[in-house]
């Protein structure tokens, strides 16, 4: 009989102090930081793809592919863990992401891929870390933390990649 009651019990705490929700759904800086994260990463999935077509130096292509790859699983993550939640991601992006994504489409080949390393690799990833940071690890929602601290590692090593591509390319 006290089996049920320990289990039971941080959730009662939890719910005290307002980190549960009866409906289990995100407060609402959790679904801020969702609903940024889940635009973050569709944009950078996004303009890798264009990146990846477009890029003149082999290295900056594999850069765009690889972000690819780990964002689409980041966001599928995210998508799964919202949904445990009932909560909806952005079927659209905002209207500045998306016009980012078409500058790189209308970008000449000359100068995609130091733009693309510098915005997306450097600038864009240095907000991605902040986002994470400043909310994901304060996140009331215990799951979202647990996503939050697991993705801040690749979001830095993705930035660390860029700088060091960016110094490997011919000016």
């Amino acid at each position: 009989m006290n089996k049920p009651i320990r289990f039971l019990a941080p959730l009662l705490l939890a719910g005290a102090f307002g980190v549960a929700h009866a409906d289990g759904a995100f407060d609402r800086g959790d679904q801020r930081f969702v609903t940024n994260a889940a635009n973050a990463g569709v944009y950078e999935v996004q303009a890798a793809q264009v990146v990846a077509k477009k890029a003149r130096d082999p290295k900056v292509k594999a850069y765009a592919e690889m972000l690819m790859k780990d964002h689409e699983k980041t966001n599928e993550v995210l998508k799964q863990l919202a949904a445990t939640r009932s909560m909806r991601l952005p079927r659209e992006l905002p209207h500045d992401l998306r016009g980012r994504v078409q500058g790189l489409e209308r970008q000449s080949a000359d100068k995609i891929d130091r733009d693309f390393l510098q915005r997306v690799g450097l600038d864009d990833h240095a907000k991605d870390i902040e986002l994470f940071e400043r909310e994901g690890l304060k996140a009331t929602d215990p799951d979202l933390r647990a996503f939050a601290e697991k993705t801040l590692p690749a979001l830095r090593e993705h930035r660390e990649h860029a700088q060091k591509l960016m110094g490997s390319l011919s000016p």
